[in-house]
């Protein structure tokens, strides 16, 4: 395939993201906010009153500085649809690159399961630092895979794709030195003889790659932290000395599979499941029929990757939820070792086109309709003075509800599109940004008297531990018709659609 046509297949694979006012992405709004926070702080007293820079090492920061420089250029409302847009493209173009460098071609079945690979269980959390070292990576890997016969080019390049890796995401620099360390041992396997030396340079090579964000990550305050390189064995300890070491596995076993059936996620766990049955039926025969075959080098980055979905633990590097990003860095490693084989697909491609065509056009309706939850959040936020200090509350009872129901992106919102401040991801050891002022008063109340752990189920708990912590406001959003809205003794200064506007505090 030439790049003209792979770049019109990722234009229509961006459908989802061009038709919606805001992007049904979990976590990915906090990121946002703390990048307008960081680009304007200087000039608004409300964030200088609320945040503070917290600039370092750190093995997680690249994005923040991309996006703090792409604002002073680019409108606050278009960033994160252009963030999100050069992310899925890097990761697209990863595995396009790293598919032509394996089988010799890039291949149209590669790119077509790639594409509904993009909206993946990842994405949709907004692991966006994560992703973009991901596809970072693919790319490293192929240029790992095309230079071999070039040793001081290969590496000379490699070192610097490998600090831009690093400063993505630490976690993403692992996969990376994963992926060619096991190409090194898939093209050493291949070779006839085998020579230890040839197998012996290679990893060499990969380990000196290391060798400088192992030290940055050692002077960095991620390692520092309480459990930065992981905290599975403390976790593990907790556990086993309460009796719910059996439970806990249960639930993580539980996760993990679903990780998996869903690492292409849409709108619903059943209708991702059977989108999943279909495309395996339709792979399956095809190469049943050898129409489609996996190139043998990428057996063993595909084993590593089959070992870390089973074995990664959860937290690792500072980051929670590392086991379910395995899935996906396993399936984009696949689809990149995807080749013709000798039968003929038929009417098979074609019908994987539809399948992926489908799918991309129900979250593209699925995700448009966040329109109209979106006016009903601005007619609410509206009803605030301006230059508030505001929390936000889905009330919910999981920690990732599928859409149309997901409300974790509005309450970043109220900075991004309104201007007020809010909580954000401010975690000195994992990003550049800290609470001050009033911010860090209430976070540190709420640490003191958190509202308990029926907070889920009861939802009034949590508004009421808002009040205590001096929060003037509080932004309510329905999950879910079955999940009301709490009765609380506070006023409701407005009320739209799902969200709700409480004032806690009189005279704000």
């Amino acid at each position: 395939m030439r790049w003209p046509a792979a770049m019109l297949l990722l234009a229509v694979g961006l459908l989802p993201l061009i038709v919606t006012p805001v992007l049904p992405l979990i976590d990915f709004y906090n990121h946002v906010g703390r990048f307008q926070v960081l680009a304007t702080l200087t000039d608004n007293p409300l964030f200088a009153a609320n945040y503070a820079p917290a600039w370092d090492i750190l093995p997680n920061v690249l994005l923040d500085v991309i996006a703090v420089a792409a604002l002073h250029i680019v409108p606050l409302w278009l960033l994160p649809h252009l963030l999100a847009i050069f992310i899925l493209s890097v990761l697209f173009a990863g595995v396009a690159m790293l598919n032509r460098a394996i089988t010799g071609h890039t291949r149209w079945p590669a790119l077509l399961l790639t594409l509904p690979l993009l909206y993946s269980w990842i994405f949709n959390w907004g692991f966006a630092g994560f992703l973009l070292g991901l596809g970072l990576g693919l790319m490293g890997g192929a240029w790992w895979q095309t230079q071999r016969d070039r040793p001081v080019r290969r590496v000379g390049f490699a070192l610097v794709l490998a600090l831009a890796i690093f400063f993505c995401h630490a976690l993403a620099f692992g996969l990376f030195g994963i992926l060619i360390a096991s190409l090194e041992l898939g093209h050493w396997w291949q070779q006839r003889p085998r020579r230890l030396a040839t197998l012996a340079s290679g990893l060499g090579q990969c380990a000196l790659l290391a060798v400088v964000p192992a030290l940055l990550f050692l002077a960095s305050r991620t390692a520092t932290a309480s459990g930065g390189v992981t905290n599975a064995d403390e976790s593990l300890a907790r556990l086993r000395a309460q009796g719910r070491l059996l439970d806990r596995l249960a639930e993580l076993a539980s996760q993990r599979l679903e990780t998996i059936v869903r690492v292409a996620e849409g709108w619903s766990y059943p209708a991702d499941a059977i989108w999943s049955l279909l495309l395996l039926v339709l792979l399956g025969l095809a190469f049943r029929r050898r129409a489609l075959q996996l190139a043998p080098l990428v057996a063993v980055p595909a084993l590593a990757g089959v070992v870390l979905v089973l074995l990664m633990p959860p937290a690792l590097f500072g980051s929670g939820y590392v086991s379910d990003r395995m899935p996906l860095f396993l399936a984009l490693v696949l689809v990149a070792g995807i080749m013709p084989g000798p039968g003929r697909l038929g009417l098979l491609l074609p019908g994987l086109a539809t399948l992926v065509a489908a799918r991309l056009l129900m979250l593209a309706a699925q995700w448009h309709g966040t329109a109209a939850d979106l006016a009903d959040f601005d007619a609410v936020v509206r009803a605030l003075p301006r230059g508030q200090v505001v929390a936000g509350l889905p009330v919910r009872a999981t920690p990732h509800e599928d859409m149309p129901n997901r409300c974790e992106m509005y309450p970043p919102l109220l900075l991004v599109r309104h201007g007020h401040a809010t909580p954000l991801f401010a975690i000195r050891t994992a990003q550049p940004l800290e609470l001050r002022g009033r911010l860090a008063v209430a976070r540190d109340e709420l640490a003191l008297r958190p509202p308990g752990l029926q907070s889920r189920e009861r939802p009034e708990l949590v508004v009421a531990a808002y009040a205590r912590a001096g929060y003037p406001y509080v932004l309510l959003c329905q999950v879910a018709a079955d999940r009301p809205l709490p009765e609380t003794p506070y006023p409701v200064v407005a009320q739209a659609g799902r969200f709700r506007l409480l004032k806690l505090a009189a005279g704000q």
